[in-house]
Order: structure tokens, then sequence, then C-alpha cells
């Protein structure tokens, strides 16, 4: 019998869980120390960011306290009020201009080292996510956690296209391009999978049916 849709959740749950804590702890261990080096000065760099930034918030919660303070002041007068608002919003559109004016030497290159690491994560994903699934030929922790297993023309490179590339492939791909149309992209497959999986007679995801394959529900000790 076809797993349910819940279960299969379950179980690629349990394993994008271990696969992004393999990734993050190979990160945390190298690779961002190896992505700053590829950045000159970066300590410098980012020190600086970081210290324009507190300095614009001490600046903001020092104009928000004026604020307070002249409102409490105002009392009952709603025209002294309106313009202790109109000077918070101007002393705000002042701090915050300023702000960009500083940062924008060292904004172009923390954005740079982001999204580097943006892509380490991508491509880190797709790497431990496929050495996993074909090491384990298919029966991941999730899967054995759930007691589910793949079935059908079940081979190296069926695995990999149904675990790996239709699965997660372009979705990392597009998330790493743009965040919105990534998550807007997971949302649709994920209510594609589900309409597929409750709602129609062979109960299968759609990377199932391209590769003739099913994902079915088994006994203890597989």
């Amino acid at each position: 019998m076809n797993a349910g849709f819940l279960k299969r959740a379950v179980s690629s749950l349990i394993d994008l869980i271990l696969v992004f804590a393999v990734v993050t702890l190979v990160f945390i261990v190298g690779g961002r120390t190896l992505l700053q080096n590829q950045v000159d000065h970066f300590d410098v760099i980012n020190d600086t960011y970081n210290e324009l930034r507190a300095a614009r918030d001490a600046d903001m919660t020092a104009i928000y306290t004026d604020y307070e303070a002249a409102v409490e002041l105002a009392g009952d007068d709603e025209d002294l009020k309106t313009q202790a608002q109109n000077d918070y919003i101007v002393a705000q559109a002042i701090i915050e201009s300023q702000h960009a004016a500083d940062i924008a030497p060292y904004d172009a290159t923390l954005t740079g080292y982001y999204m580097t690491c943006i892509y380490f994560f991508s491509i880190g994903f797709l790497i431990v996510m496929g050495v996993y699934t074909l090491a384990t030929q298919s029966k991941t922790l999730g899967r054995r956690l759930m007691q589910i297993k793949l079935t059908g023309p079940v081979n190296l490179m069926s695995i990999f296209f149904h675990d790996v590339v239709i699965k997660y492939f372009f979705l990392v791909i597009v998330f790493s391009l743009s965040p919105y149309a990534g998550l807007a992209l997971i949302v649709l497959s994920f209510a594609i999978d589900f309409i597929l999986m409750n709602f129609t007679k062979r109960k299968a995801a759609f990377r199932d049916i391209l590769l003739k394959m099913e994902v079915v529900k088994t006994g203890y000790g597989y």
C-alpha cells in the first residue's frame, strides 16, 4: 500500500533536518572561515558595519525617547502631538538616509559574502543529500523511522533523480536566486504533492509517476 502524504512529509522533514545539520556543521567548522578569507579585510568591514548599525539603532532609540517625552509634555494638545510625530518622522528619515550613506562602502561587499553563504548551503545541501540517499540506497533515516520505502525500478540513477534532482534540485536553485520565489515554489510543490497523494487514484507524487516508482508502507526491521 502506498504511504500517505503525512508519513512521507515527516520522513522528508527528518532527512532535511539531518542533512541541514551536517551542512551547518561543515559551515561552522571550516566553511565560514574559508568564505570570509575570500573577502579582503572581512573582520574590519564586518565590525565597522555592525558598529554603524548599532549607532543607527542607538540614534533611533534616542529620537523615540524624545518623541515620547514630547507627547507626554503635549498633554491634550493635539497640535503639539502632531508636531512631535512629524518631528519624529523627519528625524527618522534623516538617520536612515545618513545610515544608508555610511554603510554604502561596506554593503556591497557583505551582500556578496552572504550570497556566497547561500550558495554554499545550496550546493552543500544538494551534495550531502545526494551522497546520503545514494549511500543508504534510498533507505534514509526518515524512511526507516516512518517505516516506508521506495519501490519500483530502484537503482542508483533512479534514486538520485527521484530523491534529489526532481525533489530538491530546482527548488534549491530557485531559492538561492530568489528566496521569495523559492518559498512560492516550495508551497506550490507542497500543494501539488498533497493533492496528488490524497485525491488521485494512484496516490503518488509527480516524481513517482514520472519514474514509475512508489513509496510504500513496510514492516519493522527493513
